[in-house]
């Protein structure tokens, strides 16, 4: 099995049908009209429409509250009697599965293929997202069910699992039938599923779509500082502006047939598919939900070598495009990567004007693509004026046009992405379809039979008036419009034909029929249809040159079918977490139950004591961000991050949140529990950054039984300079009051390192002994003996550290370097792994670390230490641009045996400097390797 999966076989793949559900769009015609006209559908909220969606008073007065979004008018209707469903089937049932079900029937419709009687096996192949109707709707009904488990009407109505076995079912569709879920990409998948099945035989045609939509749709979201929702409600894909996106609501579904196939059923073909691939990222990035420029890349090449299309005749690519400042670059790197063209290519995003629609994302970017490609017209793209200083636009073949633009030759080929949280990326390539050579006129002057059919009057009624509204912006031939009426359409009791020689003909058909009520003329095939007879096509004209048309769809008669979800409870009051004094005793209290209930939220756990500690609840660094960015914003206090891990159960949190609400809090210490155990302590000393969170990921891979304790850098050094003897003074101090006596073991890693070499040779001094001392991949002080760094230096070099910690977002050469601490704040802002901290936080983080590092560069040891000393040294090299701008020396690990009286050992360890901590399988290898030192040296 090969890396990628990759379609091989070369039978081309039509798009021979397209139905949209989309915000001012119901139709393809809308959506493209909105597109030419650079619509947004971004709207500003209510406070009418917030107390609909229910936001407390709490969240709305929220500085970071967007009070904006995209709502897909009328979600709660659907036209239940016209699918068989009961109302209350209707009500429990989730309106993305509702709007699925519509949008696909009027998928085939556009296909020319009636419903229930589609030739040969027809796949399914659905993607969604979560049900928050089943979540914020039924489950706080009486309609959820009885007891602990979900009524079968409702457990059915709202999984994803059956999203296209329902389509199936209702539609009488019998191929393959399955729900793809892959996140963001979910539907661009589906898609390369369903190409997969055609061309293995698996099915004759087949539906390919997703739908997203999140109730209530009218909240806003809560803007985070590096997170991907947008701070002012808008998408600004690839622009300078770019500041994360907002979700979005609607659905698409394509029809697809082997290309052999559609021609020989004389299918109308808007696009063909020449080729898809899907892969993962993999373990080849900094985190779970950051995007990989390589995964991206092999995905794009795969697409483009199983479609044979030359990158340099692709014309246009429908980027994933989220407007976030880290993914957008991404995306375009690996774009050019894969390409290697010179010929322009536009490029655009559909997020700017509808939003991020998740599961649908990856089939509406088709759809717009496919109409390119069909009108030979490239939309504008809206929300942008200047790139993303990180995008080198101007050194890319890809140029982004916010006007219409005709191409001066016709347009080819053209591309989608989709990429989804999680690493599985899909990419398709798609062909302009030319159509053959004029086609011959009817050779008969006999009429053309138009049928029309609806189940009421009043449907039949909207059908008509849909017929003649779309004959006044179109003239097509009369055997084309028999034939799709005729054989793409299902027939139903309520009926109306007319038998005409020329639109015009046709008109005044259907006026007679919407002004008199006339609903078929003399001639006998139209009156046999209408008293109910099957009319053979033959019957119906000269169909012998007919194609396929796209003509209106069935009108259906939605209802409202709703469960209200039911109104939030009063807020509690916030007094007592408001209140700046006060007595700490009597506010704990009232603060731990409030603790417990934000970290049983946060955490999913039904029960919590005031002594359970937070980690062993299966909380982690992650989680423990968000829990302190919590706290902050519930009680306004000021809470660091390592001293939150020192705090670890709800007792302890809830007396330093009262004490800090009453002024009665003492400093932090800056000294952290890190796993209790028995024994004598393992002391560890933070890197640079000063924050000591990679031990815990560290920790949880040990074995030993021994209690583990780090620090962080301490608060009440303020400002000023510092030295390594000055902070290592501190901590021995420190570790005195946890253990008064040696032997001790320390350890640290990079700057800590160096940092545990000077606290073991003041405990040395003091008459205490070391029982070993472990340095994770530090460098000796000789590499960073020399001359300081002025601010401006260190912040050049700054770009080049962080594309260090995360790979894939490196500087491009040609941007400026940060110039001020601001802005390098900035630059932590928009990387993803950072999202839930707050500007407080990355001030004190550049600033530690320069800090730290101007301490490195005045500092020699004065003395040896006695004992072992083990070194734990990177195997792959630390990246050179960085050490030189930050003039560190790239110095062998033997360096350090001039300052060891005893044994020097060396372990290399896989991984370099920053990945033997950071990623995921390579901790693990490290931790063994740390445990089997610890083992030698006794616990």
């Amino acid at each position: 099995m090969t890396e990628e999966s990759v379609n091989t076989m070369n039978e081309p793949v039509a798009i021979v049908g397209m139905a949209v559900r989309l915000p001012q769009a119901r139709t393809l015609d809308a959506f493209w009209h909105n597109l030419l006209a650079g619509a947004e559908a971004v709207r500003e909220f209510t406070p009418a429409d917030l107390d609909e969606a229910g936001v407390p008073e709490r969240i709305r007065d929220h500085p970071n509250h967007v009070p904006r979004g995209v709502v897909l008018e009328d979600v709660d209707h659907f036209d239940a009697s016209f699918f068989g469903l009961t109302p209350q089937e209707a009500r429990v049932t989730d309106p993305q599965h509702r709007v699925f079900l519509e949008t696909a029937w009027h998928a085939l419709e556009d296909a020319g293929v009636a419903p229930h009687q589609a030739p040969g096996t027809v796949g399914v192949f659905a993607s969604c997202s979560l049900s928050t109707y089943l979540l914020n709707n039924i489950l706080k009904s009486e309609h959820a069910g009885d007891g602990p488990e979900l009524s079968y009407p409702v457990l059915i109505g709202n999984d994803k699992d059956f999203l296209a076995t329902r389509i199936s079912y209702r539609l009488g569709l019998t191929g393959p039938s399955q729900t793809v879920q892959s996140a963001c990409s979910s539907s661009l998948v589906a898609l390369h599923q369903a190409l997969a099945a055609l061309r293995d035989g698996d099915c004759d045609m087949a539906l390919a779509g997703g739908v997203s939509i999140t109730v209530p749709q009218t909240g806003g979201h809560l803007h985070k500082t590096g997170g991907i929702a947008s701070a002012d409600g808008h998408c600004r894909p690839f622009d300078q502006a770019a500041g994360g996106t907002l979700r979005g609501n609607g659905a698409g579904v394509v029809v697809l047939k082997r290309l052999s196939d559609a021609l020989a059923d004389r299918d109308h073909v808007y696009a063909v598919v020449r080729g898809s691939a899907v892969n993962n990222d993999g373990l080849d990035k900094i985190g779970f939900t950051a995007p990989s420029v390589r995964g991206q890349s092999r995905a794009i090449s795969a697409a483009l070598a199983s479609s044979g299309v030359d990158p340099e005749t692709i014309g246009y690519v429908e980027a994933h495009g989220t407007g976030t400042a880290l993914g957008d670059p991404i995306e375009v790197k690996a774009l050019s990567q894969a390409h290697n063209a010179r010929s322009a290519c536009a490029l655009g995003s559909v997020k700017a004007n509808l939003g991020h629609l998740d599961a649908a994302a990856g089939v509406v970017g088709v759809i717009k693509t496919a109409l390119i490609l069909h009108h030979q017209v490239i939309p504008p793209q809206i929300n942008y004026s200047a790139p993303n200083h990180r995008i080198p636009l101007e050194r890319s073949r890809f140029v982004v046009h916010t006007r219409a633009q005709v191409p001066d030759e016709p347009l080819s080929h053209a591309a989608v992405s989709s990429f989804g949280l999680g690493g599985t990326n899909g990419h398709c390539v798609l062909a302009r379809h030319t159509p053959a050579a004029a086609r011959p006129a009817p050779s008969s002057a006999a009429p053309y039979v138009l049928l029309l059919s609806a189940k009421t009057p009043q449907a039949l009624e909207r059908q008509a008036r849909q017929l003649r509204s779309y004959l006044d912006r179109a003239t097509p031939r009369l055997d084309d419009l028999a034939f799709t009426l005729g054989e793409g359409r299902t027939h139903f009791d309520e009926r109306l034909a007319f038998a005409v020689r020329t639109p015009d003909e046709a008109r005044a058909a259907l006026d007679d029929y919407l002004e008199r009520g006339i609903p078929a003329g003399d001639h006998p095939v139209a009156a046999a249809f209408v008293d109910g007879q099957h009319i053979p096509p033959e019957r119906l004209g000269d169909l012998d040159a007919a194609v396929k048309l796209s003509v209106p769809s069935y009108p259906f008669e939605p209802e409202s079918h709703w469960i209200a979800p039911v109104p939030p409870a009063p807020a509690a009051s916030q007094d007592t977490a408001a209140a700046p004094t006060g007595d700490p005793g009597a506010l704990s209290a009232d603060v731990q139950a409030e603790i417990i209930a934000i970290l049983k939220k946060l955490l999913g756990a039904d029960t919590i004591g005031a002594e359970d500690d937070f980690f062993d609840l299966g909380g982690d660094s992650l989680t423990a961000v968000d829990a302190v960015n919590l706290l902050r914003d519930a009680y306004q206090v000021d809470i660091d991050l390592d001293e939150f891990a020192d705090l670890r159960t709800p007792r302890a949190m809830s007396e330093h949140v009262a004490s800090l609400l009453s002024g009665t809090a003492s400093a932090w210490s800056g000294t952290v529990r890190v796993r209790e155990g028995q024994g004598s302590h393992l002391f560890l000393l933070y890197p640079a950054g000063g924050t000591n969170f990679c031990y815990f990921r560290l920790a949880e891979h040990l074995s030993h039984d021994g209690p583990l304790t780090a620090f962080s850098y301490p608060r009440e050094l303020g400002d000023g300079e510092v030295t390594i003897r000055e902070l290592a003074a501190l901590y021995v101090r420190q570790m005195r009051a946890v253990q008064p006596h040696g032997p001790y073991r320390l350890a640290g890693y990079s700057f800590g390192g160096n940092l545990a070499f000077e606290v073991a040779l003041q405990l040395q001094r003091a008459g205490e002994k070391t029982d070993g001392l472990y340095l994770f991949d530090a460098h000796p002080p000789e590499a960073y003996v020399g001359e300081s760094l002025t601010e401006q230096e260190f912040l050049a070099a700054f770009p080049h550290l962080m594309a260090s910690v995360m790979p894939g977002t490196e500087p491009q050469p040609d941007l400026p370097a940060p110039r001020t601490v601001q802005e390098a704040v900035q630059l932590l802002k928009n990387r993803p792994d950072w999202m839930a901290a707050n500007e407080q936080d990355f001030l004190r983080f550049i600033t530690i670390w320069r800090r730290n590092h101007e301490a490195l560069k005045g500092y020699y040891p004065d003395g040896k230490v006695r004992g072992r000393v083990v070194v734990f040294d990177a195997m792959e090299a630390h990246p050179e641009k960085e050490v030189g701008m930050l003039r560190i020396k790239l110095l062998g690990k033997e360096h350090w045996r001039k300052h060891v009286d005893g044994d020097l050992h060396t372990v290399p360890v896989p991984g370099n400097h920053y990945t033997m901590f950071t990623q995921e399988d390579l901790v693990p290898r490290l931790a063994a390797a740390f445990q089997a030192e610890l083992d030698t040296t006794g616990t």
